[in-house]
């Protein structure tokens, strides 16, 4: 059974592009490493500087990155954006991407003497918090999480009737809606989540990320239940002793929240990554 989960997260993005004035000039670099589509914002400052990995949801491409580019840098923090489909020489649908390209982004982090690798943080929504939280459960580089509408486990793709990830070559657990389509999708979703043995299989290993985690969900959601999944992620978080800081901040909006409700989104993202990188 295939997932139709349509980000919105293009709208939110839109809203993150209003950066407040701050104190630095960056620029931007186009990346050539391996097969990676990504580019990097680098804040003009003296010595290293912490650097967060930003990529969409569904929506693919560069869009979310960039947004959070120009974002973030103004505030003192390199971003690499990353796409991971749809764009040339990457998978045109969310099908079977293989969490080793993440990775190799953080490798290239390394590779860049104006950062600070020791301080990486990634920041992602929607369907891409999949890849956010499933990278920062198996790479230790990553210091600090952000992620919106986030899912607490992984989900087929867009088009395949499989997993959405793969880890050396095999397909990561995840869950398939239930019900059929003449149901609402945010049923589906709900109604897949009540197999516990699935839940189970398909759940991130969120007790092994190595730094904060920032949550931001929407209590009306109306595509798949970010604002449920949020709080069973602060739970199974305490109840695995975490030792990091866990914080979960919704919003009474629906998938792509709101205007209204933007700036404060965008705020508490930039002081999360400021405060904890």
């Amino acid at each position: 059974m295939r997932i139709t989960l349509v980000s919105l997260f293009a709208a939110l993005c839109l809203f993150l592009t209003q950066a407040q004035a701050s104190a630095f000039e960056y620029e931007v670099k186009t990346v050539a490493y391996k097969n990676l589509v990504a580019r990097l914002y680098l804040p003009k400052v003296q010595g290293k500087v912490p650097v967060v990995l930003a990529f969409g949801g569904s929506d693919g491409g560069l869009h979310f990155g960039n947004a959070n580019g120009e974002m973030l840098a103004p505030h003192g923090l390199a971003v690499l954006a990353l796409a991971y489909f749809k764009e040339e020489g990457l998978p045109a649908t969310l099908d079977r991407i293989p969490l080793e390209y993440f990775v190799s982004a953080l490798d290239f982090l390394e590779t860049e003497a104006a950062l600070d690798a020791t301080k990486i943080g990634v920041v992602s929504g929607s369907r891409g918090s999949e890849a956010a939280l499933l990278l920062a459960s198996i790479d230790a580089r990553i210091k600090s999480v952000v992620v919106t509408t986030p899912s607490n486990v992984a989900w087929y793709g867009r088009t395949l009737a499989r997993s959405a990830w793969t880890l050396k070559g095999n397909d990561v657990p995840a869950l398939s809606l239930e019900l059929d389509e003449s149901a609402p999708q945010v049923s589906r979703f709900v109604a897949a989540l009540k197999n516990e043995k699935n839940v189970q299989k398909a759940r991130f290993a969120l007790e092994s990320i190595n730094g904060p985690v920032l949550l931001v969900s929407a209590e009306d959601d109306q595509f798949w239940p970010s604002y449920q999944m949020s709080i069973n992620m602060v739970a199974y978080l305490k109840q695995h002793n975490f030792k990091y800081a866990v914080t979960h901040h919704s919003y009474a909006t629906g998938h792509m929240f709101s205007k209204e409700t933007a700036p404060a989104i965008k705020q508490t993202i930039i002081d999360h990554f400021v405060h904890t990188l």
